[in-house]
């Protein structure tokens, strides 16, 4: 019997290596997301340097890109590794596949992806892996379940509904799942929230705590206040290992001209940091005006247009450390940051990217009146 037009041809995977396989891999970044509106470019310049083998990611990693053909077009796409921060904390490997894209029904191809990268991770040590995770949790992470329908804050994830089935079908758990949360600052309530929290006289007891915003002449310092109270105070929450002030200056040097101080609030005692909180405009509001990356010219003449009309605000990074907690620190913090948001005329903050065990950021969202909206996925599986 003649089958031969039944027969399943495996799907092409080949190693990111040359100029044309990168570019392959770099257009299945925006590819699937032709019909969806909500869809906002990503900042793919990690990404970019990433594939040329530059950058502190590839430097403080293990890893491999792959891209899946089928029929001689590029359908899927993923990146695994190995980032040494995880040893170097816990004491084993641990693997993580991240800026994974597909096209619609490829189903095979991705299977194909996921088990060359878990083969590849197994033989370099790997004991687990995490998803969808970028080789480290602050180069980006985690699989959107809902809200489809809304355009994500920038800095986080967005993806197809089907992503999430990938990890299902290839036999992966659910790992600790991150929420976002939305503040109506236009809310009576809200804002009567905002002055009573802003002002803490518990702060003023000895030793006091005084607040000081952000300083953009001294940006390189701010940033590794920045990295340093970070990694203290989320050193017990999932996923998290410490970044270098090389790799955080590499996310975050280019940030000085679109933060705003009175939204990236210090905390200091005896003149040592010990509290932070980083807010920013939603840039994907005015990014949305264009097609263009965000570091494209295009994007960036859409931000001077529509840069100060941005009516949403993200909240990004709020920590505490541990000997200045007990005195509503970081739900004042938080409070000041949220007073300039509405001085600048903006309506709604998305509080992002809540661990779903993180009772006490939990406690500071309803505070404010938050709604829980979002869900961010993880998925994790062992090897070996």
């Amino acid at each position: 019997m003649d089958g031969g037009d039944d027969v399943v041809k495996e799907p092409r995977l080949r190693d990111v290596r040359s100029r044309a396989v990168r570019r392959a891999y770099l257009d299945l970044v925006r590819r699937p997301y032709a019909d969806t509106p909500h869809w906002i470019h990503p900042d793919v310049r990690i990404l970019k340097a990433l594939l040329r083998g530059k950058g502190q990611l590839a430097e403080r990693s293990e890893w491999r890109a792959l891209l899946a053909e089928e029929g001689g077009e590029s359908v899927a796409c993923l990146t695994a590794f190995v980032h040494r921060s995880f040893e170097e904390k816990h004491g084993r490997k641990v693997g993580t596949i991240g800026f994974f894209e597909a096209m619609p029904g490829h189903e095979g191809a991705v299977d194909a992806l996921f088990r060359e990268a878990e083969r590849w991770l197994g033989a370099r040590g790997a004991t687990r892996i995490w998803g969808p995770m970028n080789g480290h949790i602050m180069y980006g992470f985690g699989c959107l379940e809902n809200r489809y329908a809304e355009r994500p804050v920038v800095g986080t994830a967005y993806n197809r509904p089907e992503y999430p089935s990938y990890w299902w079908r290839n036999h992966y758990k659910h790992a600790p799942s991150f929420y976002s949360y939305r503040i109506d600052l236009t809310r009576t309530e809200t804002r009567e929230t905002i002055e009573r929290l802003a002002a803490n006289p518990r702060l003023e007891r000895d030793p006091p705590i005084t607040l000081r915003k952000a300083d953009l002449g001294e940006w390189r310092r701010e940033v590794g206040i920045f990295v340093d109270l970070h990694n203290e105070a989320f050193k017990k929450n999932w996923g998290h290992t410490p970044l270098s002030h090389a790799e955080i200056w590499e996310l975050m040097g280019h940030a000085r001209f679109t933060t705003d101080p009175a939204l990236f609030w210090i905390a200091e005692r005896a003149a040592r940091p010990v509290g932070l909180v980083l807010c920013m405009p939603d840039l994907n509001e005015a990014f949305a005006r264009t097609s263009g990356e965000p570091a494209s010219l295009r994007a960036g003449l859409a931000l001077l247009r529509h840069g100060r009309r941005i009516r949403r605000g993200g909240l990004f990074a709020i920590g505490v450390l541990e000997e200045a907690r007990g005195r509503g620190l970081a739900a004042t913090l938080t409070a000041h940051a949220l007073r300039r948001m509405i001085a600048r005329g903006m309506t709604e903050l998305e509080y992002c990217l809540v661990l779903e065990d993180n009772v006490a950021s939990q406690a500071i969202a309803r505070r404010f009146g938050a709604e829980q909206t979002k869900t961010y996925l993880m998925f994790e599986k062992m090897v070996g």
